[in-house]
């Protein structure tokens, strides 16, 4: 553990020491008048039951988003955890609960956090949360916006909308960068698998968005910000609710450049320049309608329209003393274009069973379309390649708590996956298919006692086989355990377990896309074993501290491979990436996050996630050679073949773009009704050069490192302000990188020095 993170444990122990206590009791609240029939529900069950203890409260809608509990002195912002253990959470157990009562590691970004970060997107939100690592801090966009989180990549990240599963569609291209927040009333990361509940798409964590449910007659936002390299964002919210019907509009308008100057430092030479090619032009559209029928009984419809332009460059360091353009009009290192359009809707339906609030029914139609497509950066004439997927998607869940201590969530997942892909020129139709994937789900938790709370899960998966030109792949079916357990060994400490059995199956993009990565339809479903162990300390009133060891070895972890062409020996267009099972890949490490509330004006908060993720058993050149056979046979694709020097020297190496540690430090001011005034560090550590990135054919280009090197870490230090100008408007300012680090965000992508941000902001 780092040095400063013991310091500041032992300083907090000193200073605070054991005086919080860290209730029991579960809290579903969703609005004043939800509260007062759930009391009178509550006592008059109380009555009949003749308890002797205080009633758990039942659950409200599964999905439903709660907001911050009203009974703490000071009310937790955040911050990687919260100051307190009474935030309520509805992604670890599909339905409201405390996180001291739940086994799950979950942390909660409120509303407050995500302005004091200045974050317009959920990827920008997450920044700092414990077991979450990234390669985007600091200005630019591209490919590169990875997460991972416990060292897992996105292909196995579950991305939520209000407890509604989106990325199954393209996790390839699914960029947290793309779902914006001015709507959002919280997020919610489990940190661990959630594949009981959520599905194979969610076996390295959940991210929950919980969007804003309007309360009044009218409510919204207004947010207009300008900043640094063509940086512009325009925002508007409209929303209220009018008896029955509540309604919701969204707008967002994203462009920047990224036009930034870098440096870069290799061996024996500086490297500096203006990043090429790294421009995002986005528009963003949201509406949401519902209806109450009674009280008991509500519907809701959600739907989203999405669409951007990036430029992206895999490597983008350039050689200054070659012209970026050769004479044959060639870049020095591959450019393209990407276009994604998305949109999708959803219908809901919440229903209250019996006499009480001990039950509840959830029904979910929803369907999702994502068009990604990829273009040459510099032959405008190119047509490009594109990858087409569509998703059905039907869920039926119950929520039933029968007795005070016991309660059991379960339910059926259908997905409908369908798509093309191929070139936009009709030359090349790789695949037009489709594939079910039906899914059973259960999860039981047990109270026996008040300090013990256990959980046991299962999820059955059942795929349909899959049949695209002349290929029949059955997958194999799963069923998967899981068991969580808590105990509060005193009212300020407690312990806390989890374990996942894996399973993932390979979606559409997996197997048949023709974008920046060729899909392969020979995949195995990925299969392995997760677990965790941590406790959470109230060390003060206002202080909490939480901790988890984590632990992962998945086999056929879905990667890409660099592939080279037999008939074309140009090195800008010889590093096509082709999907493969790697053998094994094993990820461990430690997650902390700590917050105190100094003084109704002051907090401070350090989170700390330590990662060794290592590539045990590199993919099996004969066996992909194979694949690439058969593949090309079907396609009349280009002949490619594995460079086998080159996945040799991937076994036992770091998984390529995870960072080995990542801190993020914090301290803020703010009055009520105030100024505020954050200031933020990031620590982040090296980082494995990777090679299937760049590719390692071209060894002329004297910015490229040998594989096996590691990038240097970085720090930089970021400073968020508001300044209210009167009832309901805010100045907003933000500086990053105020240290001017230059650094690498990931191999061969550079960011910028010191940037900034400024804007209006109206809230009604």
């Amino acid at each position: 553990m780092h040095l400063w993170l013991r310091l500041l444990l032992s300083g907090t122990l000193a200073l605070t020491g054991l005086s919080s206590q860290v209730h029991a009791e579960q809290v579903a609240v969703l609005t004043k008048q939800d509260l007062q029939r759930q009391e009178a529900d509550l006592q008059s069950v109380a009555q009949g039951l003749n308890q002797t203890e205080p009633l758990a409260s039942p659950p409200q809608s599964v999905d439903a988003p709660p907001p911050t509990p009203a009974a703490s002195p000071v009310q937790p912002t955040g911050y990687g955890g919260g100051y307190t253990l009474d935030e309520v959470t509805v992604t670890g157990s599909r339905r409201s609960v405390k996180l001291n009562e739940t086994p799950s590691t979950v942390y909660i970004v409120s509303s407050e956090e995500i302005e004091a970060k200045g974050a317009n997107s959920v990827g920008e939100a997450i920044l700092g949360v414990p077991g979450v690592q990234t390669n985007v801090f600091g200005t630019g966009a591209d490919v590169h916006n990875n997460f991972f989180i416990r060292g897992l990549p996105n292909l196995g990240l579950g991305v939520l909308i209000d407890g509604r599963l989106i990325t199954n569609l393209n996790q390839e291209h699914f960029d947290l960068s793309d779902i914006p927040v001015y709507n959002v009333e919280r997020i919610e990361v489990l940190t661990g698998s959630g594949a009981t509940l959520y599905g194979s798409n969610a076996v390295g964590g959940v991210i929950n968005v919980i969007t804003r449910q309007p309360k009044g007659p009218l409510e919204g936002n207004l947010k207009a910000e300008f900043g640094g390299y063509g940086y512009s964002n325009y925002v508007a919210r409209y929303g209220g609710k009018v008896d029955r019907v509540g309604y919701n509009f969204g707008y967002r308008k994203f462009d920047t450049s990224d036009n930034y100057y870098y440096e870069v430092q290799r061996p024996g030479r500086l490297f500096t320049g203006i990043r090429p090619n790294a421009y995002v032009q986005a528009r963003f559209y949201d509406l949401n309608l519902s209806y109450d029928f009674d009280d008991r009984n509500r519907l809701r419809l959600d739907s989203y329209l999405r669409g951007n332009i990036k430029g992206v460059a895999p490597f983008s360091i350039l050689d200054s003393t070659k012209p970026f353009l050769n004479e044959a009009n060639e870049p020095q290192f591959e450019i393209t274009r990407l276009t994604t359009q998305s949109h999708g809707v959803a219908l809901t339906f919440d229903s209250d069973l019996g006499q009480g609030r001990d039950s509840q029914l959830q029904f979910l139609a929803a369907i999702d379309r994502n068009l990604v497509q990829e273009f040459s950066g510099v032959e405008l004439e190119d047509l490009g390649t594109f990858t087409d997927v569509s998703a059905l998607n039907f869920q039926l869940r119950h929520n039933w708590q029968f007795n005070p201590t016991n309660n059991i969530t379960y339910g059926f997942d259908y997905i409908r996956e369908f798509g093309r892909s191929g070139e936009n020129s009709g030359e090349l139709l790789s695949f037009e298919t489709g594939a079910s994937r039906p899914a059973v789900f259960a999860l039981y938790t047990w109270k026996p006692i008040n300090q013990l709370i256990i959980t046991a899960g299962v999820r059955g998966t059942f795929p349909d086989s899959i049949n695209g030109r002349g290929i029949t792949r059955v997958i194999d079916s799963s069923v998967d355990p899981s068991v969580g357990i808590r105990y509060q060994l005193t009212p300020a400490f407690a312990l806390r377990g989890n374990y996942q059995r894996i399973y993932r199956a390979s979606n559409f993009n997996d197997l048949f896309g023709r974008t920046t990565h060729i899909g392969n339809p020979f995949l195995e479903p990925e299969t392995g074993n997760a677990f965790d162990v941590g406790l959470d300390w109230q060390t003060g009133n206002n202080s909490l501290l939480r901790l988890t060891y984590f632990s992962s070895d998945v086999n056929n972890l879905t990667d890409y491979l660099l592939v080279r062409d037999l008939e074309n020996d140009d090195p800008r267009s010889n590093a096509t990436r082709f999907r493969v099972n790697y053998p094994r890949v094993n990820s461990s490490g430690l997650e902390a996050a700590f917050n105190w509330r100094i003084s109704p004006e002051f907090s401070v908060f350090a989170t700390e996630t330590l990662t060794d993720a290592r590539l045990v058993d590199a993919p099996n050149a004969n066996l992909v050679d194979g694949q690439l056979a058969q593949l090309t046979s079907i396609t009349d694709g280009a002949i490619l073949t594995v460079d086998r020097a080159e996945r040799d020297r991937l076994v036992q190496s770091q998984y390529p773009l995870v960072p080995f540690s990542t801190s993020r430090l914090g301290l803020t001011y703010e009055k009520p009704g105030g100024l505020r005034a954050s200031l933020f560090g990031n620590i982040s550590g090296g980082r494995s050069v990777d090679v299937n990135h760049v590719g390692p054919f071209d060894t002329t280009n004297p910015a490229r490192l040998p594989p096996g090197s590691l990038l240097t870490g970085y720090t930089t230090v970021d400073l968020s302000l508001s300044v209210p100008l009167g009832a309901g408007i805010a100045l907003n300012g933000y500086i990053f990188n105020l240290l001017n680090t230059y650094y690498e965000k990931s191999y061969g992508n550079p960011a910028p020095g010191i940037n900034f941000r400024v804007g209006l902001t109206s809230t009604f």
